[in-house]
């Protein structure tokens, strides 16, 4: 009996779920060379603006939990993309906020939409290779997810110095649509 051939290849859908799980590890690191300076563009203190990094952090520890909950329900690949458009809206809205408690609130919201990646995106590297192929694939997954925190928050002063606040936030949504 022959094997089914996946009609995509394998190594492209990585390169894919990479790219979508490195989108959601620079939501925190991308924004954090902006934070000192909410408070002068959107009011608020330095306690606030200290919010924005919380309030992602706390979200995604909801988002990790409903995604959990979801992926028994639902098709992973499916609540990948959704994660993904999700994050995207939310993060051109958070580049349209006016008021740091908006924007507070809306980071929480981010952080739930974008924690799907970190959910799905190893089922779906083990469902795309044989054993052998999905250690190196993950661990390939891993060594790049670990460069992340590293070179957003240098791209994120980038950002900052270029086109304020705002762009990091369009970014994210850029890259995760």
């Amino acid at each position: 009996m022959e094997k089914h051939r996946q009609a995509r290849p394998p190594w492209a859908l990585l390169g894919l779920v990479v790219a979508g799980t490195l989108v959601i590890l620079m939501c925190t690191d991308l924004v954090l060379p902006a934070v000192p300076s909410l408070p002068e563009a959107l009011g608020g203190d330095a306690a606030r603006a200290q919010l924005v990094l919380a309030a992602y952090v706390g979200g995604t520890c909801v988002g990790l939990l409903a995604y959990g909950a979801l992926g028994d329900r639902f098709s992973t690949s499916a609540l990948f993309v959704g994660s993904l458009l999700g994050t995207a809206a939310v993060s051109f809205a958070c580049a349209a906020a006016r008021r740091i408690e908006v924007l507070v609130v809306l980071r929480a919201v981010q952080g739930a939409v974008a924690a799907g990646p970190a959910v799905f995106a190893p089922g779906i590297v083990r469902s795309l290779f044989d054993e052998v192929r999905a250690v190196r694939a993950i661990g390939l997954l891993g060594s790049i997810e670990a460069l992340a925190p590293a070179i957003a928050p240098l791209v994120g002063a980038w950002l900052l110095a270029l086109g304020g606040w705002r762009l990091s936030f369009e970014v994210i949504g850029a890259l995760a649509f």
